[in-house]
């Protein structure tokens, strides 16, 4: 379903600030925070109308709101910024990672360390062709307020135990090198992943050899900054 402008710029709002604060986000928020040049009645209003088509929901009794997956779909598909707020020094340390060392193992293990840093996320990193696979990231990431649910956290664990065959599968099916993945909650392959987003690319080597990379978060993940990141890796030729 479209939106028009007006509803766009709101929900992009919305998932920006809940993205910043993991906090449901009110109008008033959004008319003091985000410069939309409407007042609050008129983003209460249209946040309401948000809320009917699915894509905001309230999570308590309150004005608040926070993006469904329908939300977070929505946003990753029409309302990401291309630029995504990299820094030319950060496409820089791209590329020199893949000007670095060439062997294998080495290049995995270090690849994985910068995206985690990068994103503040937790990232996984192997090969197609062997058993390579190295992940980084998991005592960042508990850092994020969704880790202080316990059956959050052990979903995620069940997640991250089973990644290894899942990325290297969901990767090698598209095997596109100018293809970024994006699962949000429900639409994620495993139903322990059903609660965080995943985002998932192939990439390849001046060496040779290509393997797949996977970062995992929260629903409420920094898309932008994320998808720019893999693309900037798929890109830096």
């Amino acid at each position: 379903m479209q939106l028009g402008e007006r509803r766009q710029a709101i929900l992009g709002a919305i998932v920006r600030e809940y993205v910043a604060t993991a906090r449901p986000v009110t109008s008033q928020t959004i008319a003091r925070e985000r410069g939309l040049g409407v007042g609050s009645a008129t983003i209460r209003n249209e946040m309401l109308a948000l809320d009917e088509l699915g894509y905001l929901e309230q999570p308590y009794t309150s004005s608040g709101r926070m993006p469904t997956d329908k939300g977070y779909r929505f946003f990753v598909d029409h309302l990401t910024d291309e630029n995504g707020e990299l820094t030319g020094r950060e496409r820089a340390k791209i590329k020199e990672l893949f000007a670095g060392s060439d062997d294998e193992d080495v290049f995995v293990k270090e690849f994985s360390r910068t995206i985690s840093r990068m994103t503040g996320s937790f990232a996984a990193a192997g090969l197609f062709d062997d058993e390579l696979f190295y992940d980084v990231g998991f005592s960042r990431i508990l850092k994020e307020p969704e880790f202080q649910d316990s059956a959050y956290l052990e979903d995620f664990g069940r997640l991250i135990d089973t990644l290894d065959d899942i990325s290297r599968s969901l990767c090698r099916e598209t095997r596109n090198p100018s293809e970024v993945a994006v699962f949000i909650g429900k639409e994620n392959p495993l139903a322990q992943g059903r609660g965080h987003a995943m985002i998932l690319s192939s990439w390849r080597h001046p060496a040779g050899f290509d393997g797949f990379l996977t970062v995992i978060g929260p629903k409420r993940m920094d898309y932008e900054r994320t998808i720019s990141l893999l693309r900037c890796i798929q890109e830096r030729e």
